[in-house]
């Protein structure tokens, strides 16, 4: 784990979201095909390389393919079969990986990571299907990630310790490195009332290489930071969400740009001074965040 220091380079500073990136250029971002639906065009796709372009261009210490929805349960929904979902995760991570080359001014070449999520709504965990069903849908995606051979998988905005530990499991048989991060409400808790401290010690057990939490109001993440930093024994991380959801409902999905609630100067602050508090070895955005964010984290940390 990393010092706790900010400027050291135990921190990564992750990419920031797609969804925002693909709303804010008038893209279509609601189900069934979530973000997916940017993989299926030429144009598409070269958005969402200029994306992870633009990450990497702010300081991004990894990239993140665009698999987060291209799990089989969303795709058959759809009206994908199993050969064009295996083809969706075939090009997401070649974009990904098309920006972790060194740039054309040189540095280092960085990490592909690949999203994997809930096979059901993200903020609905009284979906979760059956153990049988997770392993099956997750141990699919895993073992097509693996395929790709992407460096790690970040299993993200998870919101049930059971489904956590089913993508862990999955992750680890197919033979990749996974880090676990889980969407909490208010006090410490995931979605499903389950308690963050109990999550951390089962997934680390699972074989979870690093756990964190993500799409957390930055009011409500320093509970769950707290959490993290006394029980893991694992490297920690978060990257919350920033968007002013004033007029939203909570937990709901909007098909259109949010606007922020934190630019990324107090943004970049903010998450510094948790990355000393907490000793985040892990920190970037959520919903609402940009390379103006991202940007301006790495800054801060690297001073």
């Amino acid at each position: 784990m990393s010092a706790g220091i900010p400027g050291t380079s135990a921190v990564t500073v992750l990419e920031g979201p797609k969804g925002t990136e693909l709303q804010r250029l008038g893209r279509s971002v609601t189900d069934p095909w979530w973000t997916s639906e940017a993989l299926l065009s030429d144009t598409g796709r070269e958005q969402l390389r200029g994306i992870h372009q633009a990450y990497r261009r702010a300081g991004a210490g990894l990239v993140s393919a665009n698999t987060f929805r291209t799990n089989l349960r969303a795709l058959r929904a759809a009206g994908a079969d199993e050969a064009f979902a295996r083809e969706l995760v075939r090009r997401a991570v070649s974009d990904a990986r098309s920006a972790a080359d060194p740039p054309a001014g040189g540095g280092p070449a960085v990490r592909v990571a690949a999203g994997m999520t809930t096979v059901e709504d993200c903020y609905r965990p009284d979906l979760v299907p059956t153990d049988a069903e997770l392993a099956e849908e997750h141990g699919w995606l895993a073992a097509r990630l693996a395929e790709q051979k992407v460096d790690l998988v970040l299993a993200e905005t998870l919101n049930t310790v059971r489904e956590a530990v089913v993508v862990t499991e999955s992750c680890v048989r197919a033979g990749l490195p996974v880090w676990v991060s889980f969407v909490c409400r208010e006090g410490g808790l995931l979605l499903s009332g389950e308690p963050l401290e109990d999550a951390v010690h089962t997934v680390a057990a699972a074989g979870a290489g690093a756990v964190l939490v993500n799409c957390v109001a930055l009011g409500d993440l320093d509970a769950a930071l707290s959490v993290l930093a006394k029980h893991s024994p694992v490297p920690v991380g978060a990257y919350p969400n920033v968007e002013d959801r004033s007029g939203v409902e909570e937990w709901t999905p909007v098909d259109r740009y949010v606007p922020v609630a934190c630019g990324p100067e107090e943004f970049a602050e903010s998450m510094a001074e948790r990355v000393e508090r907490y000793g985040l070895d892990l920190v970037g955005g959520c919903c609402g965040t940009t390379p103006a964010h991202i940007a301006a984290l790495r800054t801060r940390l690297t001073g």
